[in-house]
């Protein structure tokens, strides 16, 4: 995978030290910035970061 391609709902909540179910949550009340591909929402690197340092 590609440094710049964005994570599945899994990899991110993983970075993030949260479960999926969790991060689901967050892309589904628009708490994290996602993008659709293929149908599927995918959370790009940097809106990690973005949440992990508002949520410090």
């Amino acid at each position: 995978m590609a440094e710049d391609q964005p994570l599945r709902a899994a990899q991110a909540a993983r970075e993030l030290g949260i479960p999926t179910k969790e991060l689901l949550r967050l892309v589904h009340e628009r708490k994290i910035r996602y993008v659709m591909v293929d149908g599927i929402a995918h959370i790009p690197i940097d809106a990690v970061e973005d949440y992990r340092s508002k949520a410090s």
